[in-house]
C-alpha cells in the first residue's frame, strides 16, 4: 500500500511540474535569462467613465452597460499580447485568466527592452458593423534588469456606438415602415427599422472622418412618402478638441416630426454624442446636422422652404372601365414619371361585391399596400410577382426610390373580376408620391353579366 501511495505522490509531482512548465511556456517564462525584469499588469475595462468588470455593473443611474455580455467586459476573458517592439516578436499571449498567477495578478518576467501590451475582447479590428462591442487597450513600456515595471492598461470601446430612437411626435405622424440607413463614410453601413429601436450597433472607426451619413425614408399617416438625407458632423470643439470620429464615440440619433403644412410633412433629427471613456454627453448643435434631399426641415419646428411643385406627372387615372363576365379586358395601366424618382405608390382596393374581399384576403391585398415598400408584406409581394404586376428588378428600383418613370399595368388583376364572376363596382385608388408632390386617382371597374 505504501508503494502505491508513493507512486501516486510521484505521479502528482510529475504532473504538477509538467503543468508549471507548460504554464511558464505560455507566459513566456524561462526565456528572460540574466537580464530579466518584470511586468506587473493592472487591467480594466471602462464604459461611460465607469470601470466595469461584470455584466451586472451599472452606469448612468442604473442603466446597464448596453446589456453587454460578460465575455465582453470581464477582462479575465480578454486576450493579452505582449510584443517586443524592437524585434516584433510576441513574447507572451493568452487569455488573461490563463496568464494570471496564483495571486490573481498578471506578472510576467521579460528580458530588458521595449515592449507593447495589447488586450482585447475579440478580434474586432476589421469588423465593419456588429452588435458586439469591440473593447481594446494598448500601451508601450520598457523593462529594466531587476526592476518591476507596473503598467495600468485601460480597455475602452475601439469602435463607434450608434443607436436609433423615435420621439412620440414622430410615431404619431409617421407609419412604422420607416427605414434609416446610417454609414460611417468608409464602407460601414447599417439599416435600421422599427425592430432596431433600442439596439446598439458598433461601427468600425474610419480614419480622418468627422461625419456620419443618414438616409431616412418614411411614410406619413396620410400616406405621403418623405425622404431625407442628413450629414451629422462631430463638433470641432468636442471632448479633447478632436473633431474626427474616434473609438468610444457614442451617437444616439432621434427621429422627430419637424413641422408640417396641409401639403407636406418633414422629418427632423436630434443627436446626442457621448464620449464613453469619460461618460460625458453633449447634444450636437443644429448647425452640425446638414440636411439634403427633396424636403429640408425648418428650424425649431417651423416649416422650411416649400417643396417644389409640378415635378410628378401621372396619366391613366381617374378612369372608368365597364366590363362583362364574357367580354375581353382591355389593357389597363397608369403611367407616372418624376425626375426625383417614384418614392411611394400606395394601392387601396374596395368593392361593393361582398365576395371580393375574400379573394383579396387570400392574396394579402385586402389592406392598402405600397409597391415601393413591401419589406414587411412578403405574401403581398409574392402574389404581385405571380400576377405579373411587378418584377424583382422593378421593385428593387422602386424600393430604392430611383425609378424615374414607371407604368403600373393592372390588367392581370382586373381580369380576375370577370373571370370569377365578381360583378359590381370595384375601385382601385392609387396614391403616388415623388417626395415633393403627391397625386391620387381611382380606377373604377364596373363588371356586369
Amino acid at each position: 500500500m505504501k508503494k502505491y501511495k508513493s507512486l501516486i505522490w510521484l505521479l502528482g509531482l510529475i504532473i504538477g511540474l509538467s503543468s508549471c512548465e507548460m504554464r511558464d511556456e505560455l507566459l513566456g517564462k524561462g526565456e528572460a535569462g540574466e537580464n530579466a525584469g518584470t511586468l506587473e499588469l493592472g487591467l480594466s475595462s471602462v464604459y461611460n467613465g465607469v470601470t466595469v468588470s461584470r455584466a451586472s455593473t451599472t452606469v448612468d443611474g442604473g442603466t446597464t452597460t448596453g446589456n453587454f455580455d460578460e465575455k465582453d467586459i470581464n477582462v479575465d476573458n480578454y486576450t493579452l499580447v505582449v510584443t517586443n517592439t524592437e524585434t516584433q516578436e510576441e513574447v507572451a499571449k493568452g487569455k488573461v485568466s490563463e496568464l494570471k498567477n496564483e495571486s490573481g495578478k498578471v506578472v510576467l518576467p521579460l528580458s530588458e527592452g521595449d515592449y507593447s501590451v495589447t488586450a482585447y475582447n475579440y478580434e474586432g479590428e476589421n469588423v465593419t458593423v456588429s452588435e458586439r462591442p469591440y473593447f481594446k487597450g494598448e500601451q508601450t513600456f520598457s523593462v529594466k534588469k531587476g526592476i518591476a515595471t507596473s503598467v495600468d492598461l485601460t480597455c475602452k470601446l475601439a469602435c463607434i456606438e450608434i443607436s436609433l430612437g423615435t420621439t412620440t411626435a414622430f410615431d404619431e405622424a409617421f407609419k412604422d415602415d420607416y427605414v434609416v440607413i446610417i454609414d460611417n463614410g468608409d464602407g460601414a453601413s447599417q439599416t435600421f427599422d422599427k425592430t432596431s429601436i433600442g439596439k446598439k450597433y458598433y461601427f468600425q472607426t474610419p480614419e480622418h472622418q468627422s461625419t456620419l451619413n443618414a438616409s431616412i425614408k418614411a411614410t406619413s399617416e396620410e400616406g405621403n412618402f418623405v425622404e431625407l438625407k442628413a450629414t451629422i458632423q462631430k463638433p470641432a470643439d468636442a471632448e479633447g478638441g478632436v473633431s474626427d470620429l474616434e473609438g468610444g464615440d457614442s451617437f444616439n440619433i432621434q427621429l422627430t416630426e419637424e413641422g408640417s403644412t396641409d401639403s407636406y410633412i418633414s422629418i427632423g433629427i436630434t443627436v446626442d454624442l457621448t464620449f464613453t471613456e469619460v461618460g460625458e454627453t453633449i447634444e450636437i448643435p443644429v448647425g452640425n446636422i446638414i440636411y439634403e434631399g427633396p424636403e429640408t426641415p425648418g428650424e425649431g419646428g417651423e416649416g422650411g422652404e416649400e417643396p417644389e411643385t409640378g415635378t410628378l406627372s401621372v396619366t391613366g387615372v381617374p378612369a372608368t372601365y365597364n366590363l362583362t363576365t364574357t367580354g375581353t379586358v382591355p389593357t389597363i395601366k397608369v403611367d407616372m414619371a418624376s425626375e426625383n424618382g417614384i418614392k411611394s405608390l400606395v394601392v387601396s382596393i374596395e368593392s361593393d361585391n361582398q365576395d371580393f374581399p375574400g379573394l383579396l384576403s387570400t392574396m394579402d391585398l385586402l389592406e392598402p399596400f405600397d409597391l415601393c415598400n413591401l419589406e414587411d408584406r412578403a405574401a403581398t409581394k409574392s402574389n404581385l410577382l405571380m400576377l405579373g404586376l411587378i418584377s424583382e428588378d422593378v421593385y428593387s428600383q422602386l424600393h430604392a426610390g430611383t425609378l424615374t418613370s414607371y407604368t403600373f399595368e393592372v390588367t392581370s388583376l382586373v381580369s380576375l373580376l370577370p373571370q370569377t364572376g365578381l360583378t359590381g363596382s370595384h375601385k382601385f385608388t392609387l396614391t403616388i408620391s415623388d417626395g415633393n408632390e403627391t397625386k391620387e386617382g381611382t380606377l373604377t371597374v364596373n363588371v356586369t353579366e
